[in-house]
C-alpha cells in the first residue's frame, strides 16, 4: 500500500502545474539567509566558551536536510506524499501492535510504531494527517481524491490509539489552519473567530483534564525551565546545557519550596517539552528570536505555500508539548518543511564559488552526519550488552564503550548506561571517575545516589551526604535518597539525624509501596523504637 500510493501520487504529480516546483537553488531568500545566520549562531554557541562537538549533531541534521531541498527542485506534492507514505507506514505498525501482530519498541507502552514512545508516534502521525488533508485539498477536483480518505481514516485511527494529546492537538490545529488559509480571501467574521477561539480553549481544557498529573509534571518542567533562562537569558546556557543543568535547577527549586505541591510530578528529566523553552535555555533571547524570525519569514511567503504553512504551524503547535528536536524522525520534518517553501528570491543570486562551496560543505555533512549516526546505532544495540548473560556480548559491549567513552559523552543516555554498568562491576576508582564525568553530562538523583555510596564507602561522610542531599532535593517523592541520609547519619555515629531522617522517611509519600519499600519503613520503625 505505501508503495501503490506513493507511485499512483507521483504519476499525478507529473501533470501539475510547474507553479509547484521550489525556486532556483541558485536564489538567495530571506529564508536561507534567517537560516544561514541561526546556524552559524550555533555553531558559535557550540566553539564558545568551549568546544562540544558532539552538540552540533541534531544541527548538522537540520542543516543537511535544508541544504538538499533546497539543492534538489523537487515537487512539492511529492514532499507531502512522502510524508502520508511513511505516516501509513507508522500507522500500520501501530494498528499491528494494538492487535498484538508486532511488538512495540518500549516495554511501558504497547503502541509506539517504530518510534521511541507513542506520543513521538502521535507527534509525527498528526503532521502526516495534515499533509493527507493537504494532498486532498490539492486534487479535491480530481476523480483520485476520494482516495485520501482511506490515508486519512487509517492515520487518524492510529493516532488515537497513541493516545498522544499534544498529537491530536497538533492534527486538529494544522487542519484549522489549513482552512483558514485557504478561505483568505472569504471574510472570516469576528463572530467566527471568536468560537474558534473558544472551541481551542475548551479543547485544550479538556486534554488538560484528560491527563492531568502528566500536565502538572510539564508545568513544574516549564517552571523550572524558567529560572534556568532567568540566569542566562540572552545567549543561555550553551547548545546540551538543558540536560547538563537542568536537574540541578530542579533541586534548587524544591530546596526553596520545600511544600510544593509539584513535588509529587518530580522526576528525571530529559527534555524540556517545549522547544521555545528549549531554544532560550541552550541559545537564549538571541537563538529564540532567530527562530521566530525564521518562523515570520515562513509564513509571510506567497499564498501558493498555504499547505506548507499548515504543516508548519501544526509542527509548531506539537513542539509546545513535546521535545522533536530530540527524535530524528521528527527533527528531520522541520528542515524539509522550510526548505520546501517557495520565498520570493532576492535580486542577488549565489555566486558560482559559493554554490560550489555549499556543495562540499554539504558531502562534508553527509559524512559526518553519516558516521555519527553509524556509531550511535552501534550505541544503541552495543551499549545495553553490557548487561548482557552471555560473556562473549558483555565483554565485547564493555571493550566498545571502554573504546569510545570519549565520545559518550555525545549520547547521554548510553553514557548513563555505561555508568551503571562501572558502578555495579564493584571498581570504586574506575567507578568514581565515570560518574564525576556523568554528573556533568547526565545529572540523576540516582547518579548522585551513587556517587553518595563511594564517598561513603571511603568514610567522606561530609562529601556522602552533599551527594545524597543533592539526590533528595532532585526528586523529593523517592525514598532511596532519605534512607541513605539516614544509613549514613546512623554509621557515623549522628543518632539524631538518623532519627529525624527516619521520621521523614516515613512521611515521604511514595506512589507504589512495593516490597523494597515496606522493608525500608519496617527497618526504620524498629530503629526508632530502639533509640527511643
Amino acid at each position: 500500500m505505501y508503495f501503490c500510493y506513493y507511485y499512483i501520487i507521483s504519476a499525478m504529480c507529473r501533470h501539475m502545474d510547474q507553479g509547484y516546483y521550489n525556486t532556483n537553488y541558485r536564489d538567495i531568500t530571506s529564508v536561507d539567509i534567517i537560516f544561514s545566520l541561526w546556524m552559524l549562531y550555533v555553531i558559535s554557541r557550540c566553539c564558545f566558551p568551549s568546544f562540544e562537538c558532539c552538540g552540533l549533531y541534531p544541527y548538522c541534521c537540520i542543516a543537511l536536510c535544508y541544504l538538499l531541498m533546497r539543492r534538489f527542485r523537487v515537487y512539492s506534492t511529492i514532499v507531502f506524499a512522502g510524508i502520508m507514505c511513511i505516516g501509513m507506514w507508522q500507522a500500520a505498525l501501530a494498528i499491528g501492535q494494538h492487535f498484538d501482530r508486532l511488538n512495540s519498541s518500549h516495554r511501558l507502552f504497547d503502541i509506539t510504531g517504530s518510534f521511541g514512545n507513542p506520543g513521538q508516534l502521535g507527534g509525527f502521525l498528526a503532521i502526516s494527517i495534515i499533509a493527507t488533508i493537504c494532498m486532498w485539498s490539492r486534487f479535491l477536483k480530481c476523480r483520485y481524491a476520494a482516495w485520501f480518505f482511506i490515508p486519512a481514516a487509517i492515520q487518524g485511527y492510529a493516532l488515537v490509539l497513541s493516545d498522544s494529546r499534544a498529537g491530536w492537538l497538533s492534527a486538529m490545529c494544522g487542519a484549522i489552519a489549513l482552512w483558514i488559509l485557504k478561505r483568505r480571501k472569504t471574510r472570516l467574521n469576528r463572530n467566527r473567530l471568536i468560537l474558534l477561539f473558544v472551541t481551542l480553549i475548551i479543547v485544550i481544557g479538556g486534554l488538560y483534564k484528560y491527563k492531568p498529573q502528566s500536565a502538572d509534571g510539564r508545568l513544574l518542567v516549564w517552571r523550572v525551565t524558567a529560572d534556568m533562562i532567568a540566569d542566562k537569558p540572552i545567549l543561555g546556557h550553551g547548545i546540551g546545557g538543558f540536560n547538563k543543568n537542568y536537574m540541578f535547577y530542579q533541586a534548587d527549586y524544591f530546596t526553596e519550596h520545600p511544600e510544593s505541591a509539584y513535588s509529587q510530578y518530580s522526576d528525571n528529566i530529559a527534555y524540556p517539552y517545549n522547544e521555545f523553552l528549549h531554544v532560550l535555555a541552550d541559545q537564549g533571547i538571541i537563538g529564540l528570536v532567530l527562530i521566530l524570525g525564521l518562523l515570520v519569514a515562513v509564513l509571510k511567503t506567497p499564498a501558493n505555500n498555504n499547505e506548507y504553512k499548515a504543516a508548519i504551524i501544526g509542527y509548531i503547535v506539537f513542539a509546545q508539548f513535546s521535545y522533536p528536536s530530540y527524535v530524528p524522525g521528527l527533527l528531520v520534518l522541520f528542515p524539509i518543511l522550510i526548505a520546501s517553501i517557495q520565498s520570493k528570491p532576492s535580486v542577488v543570486s549565489i555566486p558560482r564559488c559559493i554554490h560550489w562551496g555549499s556543495v562540499v560543505f554539504s558531502i562534508i555533512l553527509f559524512v559526518y552526519v553519516g558516521m555519527e549516526y553509524s556509531f550511535r546505532k552501534e550505541c544503541r544495540e552495543t551499549i545495553p550488552q553490557l548487561f548482557s548473560a552471555n560473556p562473549s556480548k558483555a565483554a565485547h559491549a564493555r571493550q566498545f564503550a571502554e573504546d569510545h567513552y570519549h565520545r559518550l559523552s555525545g549520547y547521554p543516555r548510553m553514557a548513563d548506561v555505561y555508568g551503571q554498568y562501572v558502578y555495579a562491576e564493584g571498581d570504586p576508582k574506575r567507578a568514581m571517575i565515570v560518574l564525576k564525568d556523568l554528573e556533568r553530562i547526565v545529572p540523576t538523583s540516582e547518579l548522585f545516589c551513587d556517587l553518595g555510596d563511594l564517598y561513603k564507602a571511603e568514610k567522606d561522610w561530609n562529601r556522602a551526604l552533599a551527594c545524597y542531599r543533592t539526590a533528595y532535593a532532585m526528586i523529593p517523592r523517592r525514598l532511596t535518597p532519605v534512607y541513605k541520609l539516614f544509613e549514613t547519619y546512623r554509621d557515623s555515629g549522628d543518632t539524631i539525624s538518623a532519627r529525624e531522617q527516619a521520621l521523614k522517611a516515613l512521611s515521604v509519600p511514595v506512589r507504589t509501596e512495593g516490597t523494597r519499600t515496606l522493608r525500608i519503613k519496617a527497618e526504620m520503625k524498629r530503629y526508632l523504637a530502639a533509640t527511643n
